[in-house]
């Protein structure tokens, strides 16, 4: 039955799916939207280093109790800003990265444009901090 109904589909949804323009998926043509992307050692230099629009990069752990406050205001700052897009990395899987970056304490956050560092802060930072500097990084363009 469950067949049936998938090969019964309305065209109209076929049509739909068909106009997903599939660049937005692909990690080296990240579109800056205000989204948050979860990067690996593996997607970090697309995302990132090659983006060709501001990046907010959140260097964060699991076991970081700030980094577990100071991501979700982080995500609506960056929600709220349409120019900047931001990238969250794990450090304990990405020790290379972190290492190249020299993070030593967390939260660290860190704005990338042209994919070199222009602008970073260690710690926690209240909901105005991090609205301004995001807002700052977007207008950068």
């Amino acid at each position: 039955m469950n067949a049936i109904r998938t090969l019964s589909r309305p065209a109209s949804q076929a049509i739909r799916t068909a106009s997903i323009k599939p660049s937005l998926f692909h990690t080296s043509s990240v579109v800056s939207s205000g989204k948050t992307i979860e990067a690996t050692d593996k997607t970090f230099a697309d995302l990132v280093e090659k983006a060709d629009h501001p990046v907010i990069v959140d260097f964060y752990a699991e076991w970081c109790g700030p980094c577990k406050v100071l991501g979700p205001i982080l995500t609506k700052a960056v929600a709220d800003n349409k120019k900047v897009t931001l990238v969250k990395l794990d450090v304990d899987s990405a020790m290379d990265i972190a290492q190249k970056y020299q993070i030593a304490a967390m939260p660290t956050v860190f704005a990338f444009q042209n994919g070199k560092v222009v602008d970073e802060f260690v710690g926690m930072r209240d909901r105005k901090f991090l609205t301004e500097f995001v807002n700052k990084h977007g207008d950068r363009q």
